[in-house]
């Protein structure tokens, strides 16, 4: 059975409603986030039917905005995607992992989180193949190269230094 958001939600889309209603995304704040959870939910499994690395590769403003879901993502979330993913789907998705990383996301600290989450999470790397295969493509591959050029000046080995300082002594 379908929430009323949703349904709501449905009748902007087939345009049996011209819009969400005036104050929908104002009004409750714990309700908002409710709604909106359950309405990215059902654009990304129901209505785009988006696995995990799609949503990884293909989100952004410009589809929530294509999908008549601009005001959600202004008035609760400031315009971040990833806000609105996170609240839809609590720690499924890191920041770094989606095509839309946040505007002045990259400083130290979460580069650190990134490096250690690609080589002991998703890589699964011990300290020693880190060492053997060091390199700027593993970063590249894997989304991070972004961060290797803002903070890295893309070299690896610093990157690797940061997250895993005793690696290298």
């Amino acid at each position: 059975m379908k929430s009323d958001s949703v349904q709501i939600y449905e009748d902007v889309l087939k345009q049996t409603l011209k819009r969400f209603p005036r104050d929908f995304w104002v009004n409750d704040e714990n309700m908002n986030y409710k709604a909106s959870a359950e309405i990215t939910r059902y654009l990304i499994e129901e209505v785009l039917k988006w696995n995990d690395e799609k949503v990884k590769s293909d989100i952004s403003c410009k589809v929530f905005f294509d999908h008549k879901l601009k005001g959600m993502l202004c008035t609760l979330f400031g315009d971040s995607v990833f806000a609105a993913i996170d609240n839809a789907y609590p720690g499924k998705y890191n920041e770094w992992e989606l095509a839309c990383t946040p505007r002045n996301f990259w400083n130290i600290e979460n580069a650190k989180k990134a490096t250690i989450w690609l080589f002991k999470e998703k890589l699964q790397w011990s300290d020693e193949k880190i060492k053997e295969n060091i390199s700027r493509k593993i970063f590249v591959e894997n989304g991070l190269d972004t961060m290797m050029h803002v903070l890295f000046k893309n070299n690896a080995r610093a990157a690797i230094s940061n997250a895993f300082p005793d690696l290298f002594r």
